[in-house]
This record gives C-alpha cells, structure tokens and sequence, in this order.
C-alpha cells in the first residue's frame, strides 16, 4: 500500500545516483552520505512508491523495471532544476561567492598558482575552489563552474559549453646537461633513451616524428612532472610542454631541438553561467593571464641552456 508517493529533490539525488553507479558506496561518496543512510533511505522510497526499484545482490544495485521506467523522468526533473540553478546563478551580479575551477595539477600549480594568489588577492571575497583533475567534470550538473583543458590540435568542445581556446601551445625536447655529455643523441649508437609514457612500443608515433627517431623509449612515466624528474636525475630524453621544460631546474632544451605546437588550452563554461559576474570577472582574468604566459606556453621564452 503506498502511504505517501511525493518524490523531493533528494530523493531523485539518491535514485539517480544509485541508478549511475550501481553501487551504495558510490552512491555515499558522491552525496557525502553514509553508506547506511543510503541504503536505508532507498528502502525508505521504495515502501512510499509501493514498487521495488532495484534488485539487490552481492553485486550491487541493479534497477528493476519500474526503476527504469522511472529514471527517464528523474533525469529530465534532474536537468530542469539544475538549469534553474545555473540560471540563478548566472543572474548573480555580485563580486562574491564560490567559483570553482577544474583544470589539471599541471596547469594549476605549474603554469596558474601566482595568477590564482593574485586573483585572490584583488577579489578577496570570491571564493575559489580549485578541483584538480584530467577528468571532464560535468560543468551542466555544476560538478565544476569553470574549466581549462588541452585539447588536440582542431578538437572543438561540446556544444553545450561556451568555449574560448587560449593559446595553441608547445613542447619541446629536454635532458640534463650532465646525460647530454655523455649521451648525445644526434650521434649512431650514443646509448641515449626516451624516457616512455604509457605505450608499450620502444619508437611510437611521438619518438618517430621527433628529431631522433632512432632513439628508443624505455619505461612508463605517464606524467609530465614523473617525466621532468626522471630527465633531471639523468634517466633519459623527455618530450615536455615548453612551460614546464623551460622553467624545470636542472633541464635545458636538447641542442638543435626547436619548439612544436602540440595541443591546444581552452577555457570553458555552460552558458547558461556566462553572466554571473564573479564567473565573468574569473574568465577574463584567465585570458589575461594567459595572454601574459603567451611566450612561455609557445616556447618563445625558452632557453636553450
């Protein structure tokens, strides 16, 4: 018998975040709930519905037919109250409040930490958080206002997203003076080594196209920073983005080498933010800052030794 059917905004987080992950623990983490409340709550809708709505095993949660009848319209209410909120917020004309960034710890501690302090310095009651991460966070579901990611060379982004691409930037080849002495790699038989990313091959498509085909790759070092340290303790060549490579103690550009554009930066948002003016502010700020980066991030303000 169904004592009460009215379904509240938290009951669909909860619906639809156990119907995502499947999992009551997933489900916990991403509400910041107990793995319990989760599990007792769910019981909880599932006796006001007066329909099971998932099947339970030691596998997890699996929706039923009824859950899945259900979730096409838990996810449509889910879009129109998350659009209402982006469009308060976006209304927001007041210099205050949380902007949230994600962007990778490369770009945040590396190339942006003295514009954020500076930021934050100029606009000390805007709240900044910042959520590393290589993941897309979904900027509709507001995981994230604000977003800066390489992207491939020509790649677009979603078309649901405002974007706005920053710099095509560069990398270059780099290596520790002291393994240059001993390894020079323009020389037959110099010994010399990339050091590898992720890919088994010892000459993939990045060793192929670079001034020393010939050179093999060895290891796994799937992190520009792993790769800055492994080149500065003498472990082998490395392939960095201009920014990194050029301000790395310990490393200078390989004799010859002459920077490439690689990848591109953009900046994106969901549009329905575009005239929060604490997000306004935050965005132009990060063009200017990148415009003030220009010859770092293409290579123009490198050095050679």
């Amino acid at each position: 018998m169904v004592q009460n059917s009215t379904i509240n905004w938290d009951d669909l987080r909860l619906f639809l975040a156990l119907g995502r992950s499947g999992s009551a623990r997933s489900a916990a983490e991403a509400l910041s709930l107990s793995h319990t409340t989760v599990a007792r709550r769910v019981d909880q809708l599932e006796t006001r519905l007066g329909t099971r709505l998932f099947d339970r095993s030691v596998n997890g949660y699996r929706l039923t037919g009824a859950g899945e009848a259900m979730i096409e319209s838990a996810l449509r209410a889910e879009e129109a109250i998350l659009a209402a909120e982006r469009k308060l917020h976006g209304q927001d004309a007041q210099l205050s409040g949380e902007v949230r960034l994600t962007t990778s710890d490369l770009i945040a501690n590396h190339l942006l930490m003295d514009e954020l302090v500076a930021f934050n310095r100029q606009y000390p009651q805007i709240d900044l958080t910042i959520l590393t991460s290589y993941d897309v966070l979904d900027l509709a579901r507001r995981e994230a206002d604000i977003a800066i990611r390489f992207m491939g060379l020509d790649r677009m982004p979603p078309e649901d997203l405002v974007g706005r691409r920053l710099v095509t930037a560069s990398s270059c080849y780099y290596a520790s003076a002291a393994y240059l002495a001993e390894h020079n790699p323009a020389k037959k038989d110099s010994g010399a080594r990339w050091i590898g990313w992720d890919e088994d091959a010892r000459y993939p498509g990045w060793v192929r196209s670079s001034p020393f085909p010939d050179v093999p790759a060895y290891g796994k070092f799937n992190n520009a920073l792993l790769q800055v340290e492994a080149a500065r303790h003498g472990m082998g060549l490395a392939i960095l983005p201009c920014f990194l490579g050029d301000t790395a103690d310990g490393l200078q550009r390989i004799p010859g080498c002459k920077p490439r554009s690689n990848y591109d930066i953009w900046l994106l948002s969901h549009p329905d933010l575009r005239d929060a003016a604490r997000l306004r502010t935050f965005r132009q700020f990060i063009v200017d800052a990148f415009e003030r980066k220009h010859d770092l991030l293409t290579g123009r303000a490198g050095r050679s030794n």
